[in-house]
Formats: structure tokens, sequence, C-alpha cells
């Protein structure tokens, strides 16, 4: 899941931007912001909607201005929230491609911070699937184990 900078909105250039030049994780970011680190980074990848306290908060961290922030933010819209999906149309599945859409880039960038630069192997992921009640409703959780493994230099 590979995003370029020029297909990004502006603000979200200048928080990667600011990020890596500050060699700040999503986890700190997050934890500033009183978010998950995962919805931060989704954020960073134009997929989240920051509230104007989230603008001043991350001005106030990566020093930029708070007002360009929220302009930037402000001129780019509603978050990007397209996904490509493939064929995809059972009710189940459907949801699952969503969400790597939504959040592969955010997932993938948090991967890469806890783990260095790598490859989640499909073949070994191990799922569980457990029914969680909530009131007269119930919801999915849903656990992945894969392996990672490192690229190797040569």
């Amino acid at each position: 899941m590979n995003i370029s900078n020029e297909s990004l909105p502006p603000a979200c250039v200048k928080l990667l931007h600011e990020k890596a030049r500050r060699k700040l994780t999503f986890s700190q970011i997050a934890s500033q912001l009183s978010h998950d680190e995962v919805w931060t980074a989704a954020l960073f990848y134009g997929r989240a909607a920051p509230t104007l306290k989230d603008i001043r908060l991350l001005a106030d961290l990566l020093n930029l201005s708070a007002e360009t922030l929220e302009e930037d933010f402000r001129m780019a819209g509603p978050p990007l929230r397209a996904v490509s999906v493939s064929r995809a149309t059972d009710p189940v599945v459907y949801p699952f491609h969503e969400a790597i859409g939504l959040y592969g880039p955010a997932l993938r960038s948090v991967i890469v911070e806890k783990f260095g630069d790598g490859a989640v192997c499909a073949p070994s992921i191990k799922v569980r699937v457990e029914k969680v009640p909530r009131g007269k409703t119930n919801d999915v959780r849903l656990t992945l184990d894969a392996a990672y493994s490192s690229y190797q230099s040569w």
C-alpha cells in the first residue's frame, strides 16, 4: 500500500514530513493527541478527519502553523474514504477489503515503525474469531497473528 505524497492532501504531506524530520513515531504522536496510533497514522494518510483540537495539538507538536494546517485540511475536504475493492460483494467479506483499503497505509506504517522494513507472511497468518457481547447486539473481534520477515541486505 504505497501512497505517493503527490496523492495526499498538502496537510498530510506536511505532517508526514515533520514526523520524519523529528523522528517521531505514530505511537508518540497518538499519545499527544489521545488517539490510537493506527487512527493517527490514518489521519496522516488522509483517511481520518482531525478536530480543531487535534490540529492545534499537531501544529504545536510539529511546529507548524495551526491556521495554515487548519486551512489545508479544510481545503482538502472530507477524508478520502473511497477504496478500490476487488469484486468482493459478500456482506461478510467486503468490510475486510474496505478496512484494508482505508487503513492499509496506516497499518503498514505502524508495523514498519515497530518491526522495520519487511513483510507480513500471509501463509502463516493465524486468525481467531470471537463474539463480543454488546448489550442487545454482538461485535466480532478478529485477532490476526502472523510471522514478520525483515528484508535482508546483501
